[in-house]
């Protein structure tokens, strides 16, 4: 029930020369309108929505300065739970992951006492947020989500402006009758990250370079709230599983709810592939290393 109301109270329509626009659309639309140095940031799962060849000329053509995944951040995260992991997997039982918001409000919900196990740092989302906000300092950020719980998420970190969902913005584009800009396809990024496959299940722990940390039976996958439930609700009593991969939605964020269309997850997931195959032969220009880009950022979080 009281995800029925967020939702609801999120989604509810205010009339704007009569296109019915929601207010995340008004907010998105006030932004760029007196924004000059807007940045669109983007869940990795676009491609499920969009396509990716005009998806960047699309998003500047309404008026985006910047459009960057949020995939280097995931990689950040990544890096911050392998290098936890490996200090502590003799001081600690279990390892859960934080990364989806709606995880981690069941668990402090209904399962107080794995509170503890929860990794200790910010999502992917949030970490991006500080990785953009220390580069491009003049933007302000919107996000783009198939999630309704990154709203909430999103709005309390502080960083992040409005986050529109995919039908939110697929709605904006049709209505405002929005014309590609003449530039490249490629988004502001620092690197070409292969953490893209993220919004799939398993996708964290696939890309967290876990074999020297973790062996493969000590990690579990799971998504899915009835499935969720069930581990959550056994957890402390298999002590040979150590970490735990989880995410809320059927299939992984690829299973979101304001994704805009209707094909099965399997359908959803060889998009995805596709798209990080064809990325990966993409080059872009000089980077400069990790720390350079993430220099004197705290990415650390407690969880009460």
């Amino acid at each position: 029930m009281i995800i029925l109301l967020m939702s609801n109270q999120i989604k509810s329509n205010i009339k704007v020369d009569n296109k019915n626009y929601s207010s995340s659309q008004i907010k998105v639309l006030d932004l760029l309108k007196n924004e000059k140095e807007l940045c669109l940031m983007v869940a990795p799962s676009f491609v499920i929505d969009f396509n990716y060849k005009t998806f960047v000329p699309l998003m500047k053509g309404l008026g985006f300065a910047y459009v960057s995944e949020l995939t280097f951040g995931a990689k950040i995260v990544n890096k911050n739970y392998h290098d936890y992991i490996l200090e502590n997997k003799n001081k600690q039982d279990f390892f859960i992951s934080s990364a989806c918001p709606t995880c981690v409000n069941l668990i402090k919900a209904q399962f107080q006492n794995l509170t503890k196990y929860l990794m200790p740092f910010d999502s992917p989302v949030i970490t991006m947020a500080k990785i953009l906000k220390t580069n491009f300092p003049n933007s302000k950020i919107v996000f783009l989500s198939p999630c309704l719980s990154k709203k909430i998420e999103c709005k309390n970190s502080g960083l992040i402006e409005e986050t529109i969902t995919f039908k939110e913005m697929k709605d904006l584009i049709e209505k405002e009758k929005v014309i590609p800009k003449n530039c490249s396809h490629l988004f502001d990024r620092f690197y070409n990250d292969y953490t893209k496959i993220y919004p799939t299940s398993g996708g964290l722990s696939k890309t967290m370079k876990s074999k020297n940390i973790l062996t493969e039976n000590e990690i579990v996958i799971c998504d899915g709230c009835k499935n969720l439930k069930e581990i959550l609700t056994n957890l402390e009593n298999n002590k040979e599983k150590k970490f735990y991969d989880i995410l809320f939605c059927n299939g992984g964020c690829i299973g979101g709810p304001e994704i805009n269309n209707n094909t099965p997850i399997w359908f959803r997931k060889f998009s995805l592939t596709s798209y990080i195959k064809n990325s990966k032969k993409e080059k872009i220009g000089n980077r400069k290393g990790l720390e350079e880009y993430t220099k004197n950022i705290d990415f650390k979080k407690k969880f009460n």
